[in-house]
């Protein structure tokens, strides 16, 4: 406003020197006595009045060009003024807003100014921090070093990173966060110390993570030490820690498990939701969980036990877990030391009832029959006396049948049984085996023998005859009076196969996975005498002819064994007298 009046007074003083130009024009001319006309003014005056006007005029001029340049600075002092507010306002936003908390006090440290992260880092509004002393938020044990400092910065002197804890007013946290501080001098013109400035920076979470970071180092040591496989998971089963055993035995590094969960890791779906739901069983009940799994890993499978909890009061989770492979497998062979025991138990039961009835019935026959020779010997005709002993006889060889039976059983489980293979007519001695059982059998059973193929064979005669007359003496025990036993040889391709049918009471499945077991007996033989070492004895004796057997049965039809041998070293012209191969189990 006053720059328009100043330019208003200049244009007006213009406009009056140009009226007295145009006055000093219209003076009257007078006319002297020579008819020449002349000023009213004397000419020295009148050049002195122009000369005034012409430096008028001129410091008019000039004062118009101070006014047009003395404008031009107004206007860029007012853009000057604009652009300095905006930048204090700027700056303002910036103090104001500025993550860290910024300060600022006088020489003595009383605050002048404070942004809201020093508001929050103070815990009292800002409008209530001015003219407070900053000592005030300080430990009384740091109170000390920060007067230190202070003075170190009232003598012009620069502080940084300086950790100094700060104390909330009104108990804002459990303990006072930790803060990095960052202080400087404000100078004025003559360099004197007029204030200072203070940035602070909250470092509590950082001071935090480097001591969990010391702990989980401290922790990581003492677990390489160890065998424990601790792993350490969010709320959500991503991994924030795997001790070195455990990360070894998920089959990746420390470092390449953090992040992931049980599915990045390849588990299995089943092991993947059975793991997602105990944990979230541990989150809403806050209660720990035990339980076991099975892993696949590089050294094959492994069983872990394994604990889910907690970590204190925070969301995180802790899985405890160790590889109980070992146990587990000392479990399995306690455990089958066991079965082996209960069994052995129960063939000892079995063998001591079945022996003392298989025994006590020829010896009590052998008795019966001695006992009547003795009070009858006088009385008898020899026809009477000839039965009693073939009673005793027949008594006496079917105890030494079990005797020996016993016996190979023994030493086939002993490793004593050894084969000793000589070259035998297989068709011949098979007709043998045959007519001797047929001889002291009952005569109610037909045994119908038939051979085929070259039947000279590299075999052990001693250990084939027990499989022959077990299994063709169980065909006559085991089928109903009358019925024929149907045995046949068949000799081709290196082999000697032996098949024996009957039509007896055959064997149910469960029992013919027992059937090789010493003194096991079928659930349906009833009252059929037999000590249950028939089959056992076949199995060694055909084990040790490097041969197999092989047995179908139903129940009520029948049975078929079939006994597969390999015939040897005999082929025709083959001379083996004296010749013998030993193979000891």
């Amino acid at each position: 406003m006053k720059e328009e009046i100043f330019d208003q007074q200049i244009a007006d003083s213009l406009q009056r020197l140009e009226e007295l130009w145009e006055r000093t024009r219209a003076l009257p001319k007078f006319t002297d006595n020579n008819g020449r006309q002349i000023d009213v003014l004397p000419e020295l005056e009148e050049t002195l009045l122009w000369e005034s006007l012409e430096q008028l005029n001129n410091s008019l001029a000039e004062l118009q060009a101070a006014s047009d340049e003395l404008r031009h600075q107004n206007e860029e002092l007012a853009a000057s003024r604009l652009t300095v507010e905006r930048e204090r306002q700027r700056y303002q936003e910036l103090f104001d807003f500025a993550p860290d908390a910024y300060i600022v006090t006088t020489t003595s440290g009383n605050i002048l100014q404070a942004n809201f992260a020093a508001e929050k880092l103070l815990n009292v509004r800002r409008d209530r921090l001015i003219g407070k002393p900053l000592l005030v938020y300080i430990p009384s044990q740091a109170r000390r070093d920060f007067l230190h400092q202070l003075h170190l910065l009232q003598n012009g002197e620069e502080i940084r990173d300086w950790e100094i804890q700060i104390l909330p007013r009104h108990g804002a946290q459990n303990s006072p966060p930790e803060t990095l501080c960052t202080a400087v001098p404000i100078l004025d013109a003559q360099k004197q110390v007029v204030g200072m400035r203070w940035m602070l920076r909250d470092i509590t979470e950082r001071k935090q993570a480097q001591q969990l970071m010391q702990k989980l180092f401290l922790l990581d040591q003492i677990l390489c030490a160890s065998d424990a496989q601790i792993l350490l998971c969010d709320r959500h089963g991503k991994f924030l820690y795997a001790s070195p055993n455990a990360a070894r035995t998920l089959g990746v590094s420390q470092t390449d498990i953090l992040g992931k969960t049980c599915q990045d890791l390849g588990l299995s779906s089943e092991i993947v939701a059975t793991l997602d739901a105990q944990r979230e069983q541990v989150l809403t009940t806050k209660q720990p969980i035990t339980a076991e799994l099975t892993l696949s890993t590089a050294e094959g499978i492994k069983y872990f036990e394994y604990t889910i909890s907690l970590m204190g009061n925070s969301s995180n989770i802790v899985v405890d877990f160790k590889d109980i492979t070992k146990q587990k497998q000392a479990e399995s062979e306690i455990n089958k030391a066991l079965e082996k025991q209960t069994e052995i138990n129960e063939l000892k039961t079995r063998f001591i009832s079945i022996i003392s009835h298989e025994f006590r019935n020829p010896l009590n026959k052998i008795f019966l029959s001695a006992d009547l020779l003795k009070n009858y010997n006088d009385r008898w005709t020899q026809e009477q006396k000839k039965q009693q002993l073939d009673y005793i006889l027949s008594a006496a060889k079917q105890t030494k049948r079990a005797l020996d039976d016993l016996l190979l059983v023994s030493q086939a489980e002993t490793g004593k049984l050894k084969f000793q293979p000589a070259l035998l007519d297989l068709e011949k001695f098979c007709r043998q085996i045959v007519e001797e059982i047929q001889a002291t059998a009952d005569k109610e059973h037909t045994i119908t023998f038939t051979a085929q193929g070259h039947t000279s064979a590299c075999l052990d005669e001693k250990l084939l005859r027990p499989v022959l007359t077990n299994l063709l003496s169980n065909a006559m025990k085991y089928s109903p009076s009358g019925s024929n036993i149907e045995f046949d040889l068949i000799c081709e391709n290196g082999e000697a196969i032996l098949q024996i049918k009957d039509s007896g009471i055959g064997i149910s499945p469960a029992d013919q996975a027992k059937l090789f077991t010493s003194f096991y007996r079928g659930s349906n033989v009833g009252r059929i005498e037999g000590i249950g070492l028939g089959l056992s004895i076949v199995k060694q004796c055909v084990d040790l002819h490097g041969g197999n057997i092989a047995i179908e049965s139903e129940v009520g039809v029948g049975t078929k064994v079939t006994v597969t041998l390999p015939l040897g070293y005999a082929t025709p012209g083959d001379n083996l007298s004296g010749k013998v191969m030993v193979k000891q189990v």
